[in-house]
């Protein structure tokens, strides 16, 4: 029997905003240094470096909590197999954009996510989406636009997979909600650096780059708080429902902004504070509304008379 078989999806919704936002803000520093790292590296060994190097601290803490063998017990092996799939594939999919455009290029891109997310989130997860929702992602949409000045002639190789990769991002997220109502955090943790490693292995061969000792050290600390992110954001799917998280992935538009500044000294421009102004009043909202339908609903189960 799976090790949490009992465990079922809560509805707490505000922890899982909190989270959601967390684990993305330490996802955009581990691209902006694997962007970095595929300067000098071919992408299938900073991939391979990535999922070894967060890999090390879930299977610490799984050894801590009863053992890897009895974490990465499943029951269901078809869904977690069709899961390592899709991950394989938006994640190379990002990478190989990020090697081609610029991370802030790429991520304006992903901010489409939402709609997947949402569509996604009422067809599989047959979850209801408020019109109030809609609306904010709508809005949080034409701050990116906004903000980021889309161009028409944009439009390429490295677009079109940041395209393909967001679609099955989004995809991703409900098959790991789905699964997180019966699976342990960890083995739905696991299995994907597992199977990355796997994957990428074949092509290390003949195209390993050797690394000195400084990089080996930063690779180290791109595991630990990516391992930290990927597990914030199992535990964010399991709280809340994801069309309420849809709206949270804009607030990775800060922490990019941020990278750029610290590390390659792009000043925000005018319109863009413009834009990320409108972002943070969409999420706000998104937050409001969260916590109204949450109090609205201790009210209903509070008994008549008590």
């Amino acid at each position: 029997m799976s090790i949490e078989a009992g465990r079922t999806l809560q509805n707490r919704a505000f922890l899982g905003i909190l989270l959601m936002m967390g684990g993305l803000a330490l996802y955009a520093l581990s691209d902006a240094f694997l962007k970095y790292f595929m300067a000098a590296y071919p992408v299938p060994q900073a991939l391979f470096l990535r999922a070894l190097t967060r890999l090390c601290p879930f299977l610490l803490v799984a050894h801590f909590l009863g053992g890897v063998s009895r974490i990465l017990s499943t029951e269901h092996p078809k869904s977690h197999l069709i899961r390592l799939v899709v991950n394989l594939a938006y994640t190379a999919a990002f990478m190989y954009a990020f090697s081609m455009g610029s991370l802030t290029f790429v991520y304006t891109l992903s901010y489409t996510s939402p709609f997947f997310m949402i569509a996604l989130s009422s067809l599989i997860l047959k979850e209801k989406v408020p019109r109030e929702r809609w609306i904010a992602v709508g809005i949080g949409m034409i701050g990116i636009l906004i903000a980021m000045k889309p161009q028409p002639n944009l439009l390429g190789a490295a677009a079109l997979l940041a395209l393909v990769g967001t679609s099955l991002g989004a995809l991703h997220k409900i098959l790991m909600r789905r699964l997180a109502a019966t699976e342990h955090s960890l083995t739905i943790a696991i299995y994907p650096n597992l199977a990355m490693m796997l994957a990428t292995s074949c092509f290390l061969f003949q195209n390993w780059q050797p690394m000195p000792w400084s990089h080996w050290a930063l690779f180290a600390f791109v595991g630990a708080f990516t391992a930290a992110g990927q597990y914030a954001i199992v535990q964010a799917l399991r709280f809340a429902q994801g069309s309420v998280l849809a709206s949270i992935d804009y607030s990775t538009f800060f922490w990019v902004a941020l990278l750029d500044y610290l590390w390659w000294e792009k000043v925000a421009e005018a319109h863009i504070l413009l834009g990320a102004a409108i972002i943070v009043g969409s999420n706000l909202y998104i937050l409001y509304c969260t916590r109204r339908e949450e109090a609205k609903k201790r009210m209903r189960d509070v008994p008549m008379g008590a």
